[in-house]
């Protein structure tokens, strides 16, 4: 096994950095029409370029702050952070797109102690009753308005941005952390999901908090076993509270399994330490499976029927090759005519059905759906104007095009920043808990090709990117933290 192991784990990386790779070429040179991109990529590696050109005036900077304690870099971004996205939602409020509608009329009603209006269509897809969960409370005790959710928002991503912060601090060093979340304080497509109620920074939010809870246990040395309870218990609770808002929860899951079984370094991580994550395992799958029970018991309450157990319409439209597994209406017509007629009001049966359908859809397309998966792997990786595009009705066409380019720039330095971090990891032979962004991202990645597919699906993975794109930075100096 001690030879597997870093095969494995080279495994890994390189499929890691093969999706990265392909998608963004699938989105760029795969989409020549659409000029922006290409031209977007290359002004990245313009601006890559010049970097490296800088960069040994750049290292003595990251020698500067690797000398300073990890607070004042923290606080400062922190306040950057919060002032930069805060006064963006103040002064810019989009037309909501109907998902988020959706979120925030169920929040509304959840707020006033009421049934979901909408709980016909919530049963079909309960994770939106999820995110509105949790946005009610706030809606409740800050006032049932717009801004109540984006400046939540703006809450959760800045705590992002902190765990970001500390997950650098402890895998790497002060430089890398700062970077990192200044990189993700400036990002153009969550500035702009930020005006919008949608569940995407709840939930990214949480991951990177259960991340932060694996590390901890990794490094527990006093009082181990109680550490690995506790933290077992809490990354259970959130990975359970993921599920409810995105049905994700089980990716983080068996990542860490693969991670401590196949990548780990096995002398350190399990034989030594084989009972502390034994023993955090189990109560994680405890916690994860109670808060499911718990989770069921209250969506049927509030939605007065049972809502679906199975994502059979998501993987039905994700075989879709006429719509290239997007939305389609005419299976979201099938889904409502399954639901209001065939099986009255059953949104369980209704899923279930959908599913059987998907079975034979797969079986008719099975020769396109090579080409189907690339399809969706450019839609999912290859830009991030997600944010743009939801705004584009209260945007001019200029100001449209020109924050799709923004973001498109911010996002291809990104992931070219994250190819040579995840290079960085493979030379290092990097084992420790710092595999698990990359192995979460692959296998969130592989599980989207099987059910519908949008460029916005792919926000929990930014904060994994600029985790990726932290090792790229280099010091002479390493400070250990």
């Amino acid at each position: 096994m001690t030879i597997i192991r870093p095969c494995f784990r080279k495994l890994m990386l390189s499929l890691f950095i093969l999706l990265l790779t392909l998608g963004i070429f699938l989105g760029t040179v795969g989409k020549l029409p659409h000029k922006s991109y290409l031209a977007a990529l290359l002004l990245a590696m313009l601006f890559l370029a010049f970097g490296f050109v800088l960069r040994n005036r750049l290292t003595l900077f990251f020698e500067r702050i690797n000398k300073t304690k990890p607070v004042k870099p923290a606080v400062v971004l922190t306040l950057v952070c919060l002032f930069v996205n805060g006064l963006w939602v103040l002064y810019f409020r989009p037309e909501q797109a109907p998902d988020y509608r959706t979120f925030f009329q169920t929040a509304l009603d959840l707020s006033n102690g009421i049934h979901p209006q909408l709980r016909d269509y919530l049963a079909m897809f309960p994770h939106i009753l999820g995110y509105s969960a949790f946005l009610s409370i706030f809606l409740r005790l800050f006032g049932q308005s717009l801004i109540t959710a984006a400046v939540l928002n703006v809450f959760l991503t800045t705590v992002s941005g902190l765990l970001i912060f500390c997950l650098c601090c402890r895998w790497k060093d002060t430089a890398s952390a700062t970077i990192a979340y200044a990189f993700w304080a400036i990002c153009p497509s969550k500035m702009l999901y930020n005006t919008m109620s949608l569940s995407e920074p709840y939930y990214t939010f949480l991951l990177l908090l259960f991340f932060l809870i694996v590390l901890k246990a990794e490094l527990a040395k006093r009082h181990a076993l109680i550490m690995a309870a506790l933290g077992g218990i809490c990354a259970g609770l959130i990975l359970g509270l993921v599920n409810t808002a995105r049905p994700i929860g089980i990716i983080p899951i068996i990542a860490l399994a693969i991670w401590l079984l196949f990548l780990s370094d096995w002398e350190e991580e399990l034989c030594r330490n084989w009972k502390k994550w034994m023993l955090f395992f189990v109560l994680l799958l405890a916690a994860y499976s109670l808060t499911g029970r718990l989770w069921e018991d209250y969506a049927e309450a509030q939605l007065e029927q049972k809502p679906a157990s199975k994502p059979g319409y998501s993987i039905y439209v994700g075989f879709n090759s006429e719509t290239q597994g997007s939305y389609s209406d005419k299976d979201m017509e099938l889904l409502q005519s399954r639901y209001y007629g065939e099986y009255e009001h059953n949104a369980d049966a209704a899923q279930k059905s959908m599913l059987e359908d998907a079975k034979i859809r797969i079986r008719e397309e099975m020769r396109q759906i090579p080409l189907l998966m690339l399809h969706k792997l450019g839609t999912l990786m290859g830009h991030d104007e997600g944010g743009a595009y939801y705004s584009k009705e209260s945007l001019s066409g200029t100001a449209y095009s020109l924050l799709c380019m923004i973001s498109n720039l911010w996002y291809y330095i990104i992931i070219v920043l994250a190819v040579l971090g995840c290079a960085r990891l493979w030379k290092n032979r990097e084992s420790r808990s710092v595999l698990l962004a990359p192995l979460f991202s692959v296998g969130l990645v592989l599980a989207q090709m099987l059910v519908e597919v949008a460029a916005r699906y792919h926000y929990s993975l930014i904060p994994m990117l600029i985790l990726m794109a932290s090792f790229s930075v280099k010091s002479r100096e390493k400070v250990n933290r």
